[in-house]
């Protein structure tokens, strides 16, 4: 058997996939510092996973010397942006519940939360201009697009590398996302399982991600599950966005009181900004029970279309024919 790290066509295949998510990363990276969008940062994050799930899927073919560097480099850039990201994200939706709020005695309270939010955001600027800078200027960042070039530099620019091991390693890949999402099926059921919920949720992301990465190779075939695994992320990720809404303004409630009794002497005022942050609450618990119940009908309807099967049947089945193609006709003939 060859060396699997001097395998030209996986090779050549991960540097075509890694060449647009380098190119998304700098430009997302050039945009946070031009204009004041929180899709800007949003966009980075999600350049920084696609290209850590590339560095991951193909570790074993990329410069031994220089591929740990870069994902921890990488995994750097995604986790430095993750608070700031969350802040954002928060007072987008706080704005806008706060605008459709007419009742004046929910509004202080909306207003306060608000007012922290944006003290918190406004404390963490400077570190995200400058963590943009140093993003612009990483050296893993110009030695993987060095490498890319490289690479893809003595072959046709819009081909397609394909072989046997590159499909092996395609499903290698989407099956043990597969099997770590499939995990936690048994905990969706029971939804005070927040802590499966949440991880859930990080393994429909991986199996996007990975969805993505090998899409070209299954010639899109396998792109009915990636819209799926991308939709289950999104529910998912909507539970775990209210559920820290859940715990954190309780927290924050209390933490308001004792800032008013160091301020005033007294607790009066805290009337003011209780209902809101209350009504806040009951917000948040009314719709993580909407997207719960909408995440659990999709999830049925998935499992009764045999959307997880048939993806293992396409990835299956192409990796039999990469090998012998003879025996694929056979089985497509027996079916």
């Amino acid at each position: 058997m060859a060396n699997k790290k001097e395998d030209t066509n996986i090779s050549r295949y991960c540097a075509r996939a890694l060449a647009p998510y380098i190119s998304a990363l700098n430009k997302s990276a050039k945009n946070i510092l031009k204009r004041n969008n929180i899709e800007d940062i949003h966009d980075v994050r999600v350049a920084t996973r696609r290209i850590r799930a590339v560095l991951t899927s193909f570790a074993d073919y990329l410069p031994e010397k220089k591929v740990k560097a870069w994902r921890r480099d990488i995994k750097k850039i995604t986790q430095s942006y993750g608070k700031v990201r969350d802040l954002d994200v928060q007072l987008d939706l706080l704005n806008d519940i706060y605008e459709k709020t007419t009742d004046t005695k929910l509004r202080s309270g909306l207003r306060r939360l608000k007012l922290r939010l944006s003290q918190k955001r406004k404390k963490r600027q400077d570190n995200t201009t400058e963590r943009t800078d140093q993003l612009l200027q990483s050296a893993s960042i110009i030695e993987m697009n060095t490498w890319i070039q490289a690479t893809l530099s003595q072959f046709p620019k819009d081909e397609i590398p394909k072989s046997p091991e590159l499909f092996q390693l395609g499903y290698k890949q989407i099956q043990s996302c597969l099997d770590d999402l499939l995990f936690y099926e048994v905990f969706i059921f029971d939804k005070r399982r927040i802590d499966e919920l949440h991880k859930m949720r990080i393994s429909a992301k991986s199996l996007r991600y990975s969805l993505e990465v090998f899409s070209d190779l299954y010639e899109k075939k396998t792109d009915f599950a990636l819209t799926i695994a991308k939709k289950a992320q999104e529910y998912l990720g909507d539970i775990h966005d209210n559920d820290i809404w859940i715990d954190f303004l309780p927290k924050f409630l209390q933490e308001e009181l004792g800032r008013i009794k160091d301020f005033y002497g007294y607790s009066s005022p805290y009337r003011r900004i209780k209902p809101g942050i209350e009504f806040l609450i009951e917000n948040r618990k009314t719709e993580r029970e909407k997207q719960y119940k909408a995440f659990l009908k999709d999830w049925k309807k998935w499992k009764l279309d045999e959307t997880w099967l048939n993806l293992r049947k396409v990835i299956f089945l192409t990796s039999i024919e990469s090998d012998n193609p003879e025996e694929i006709s056979s089985v497509s003939d027996s079916t």
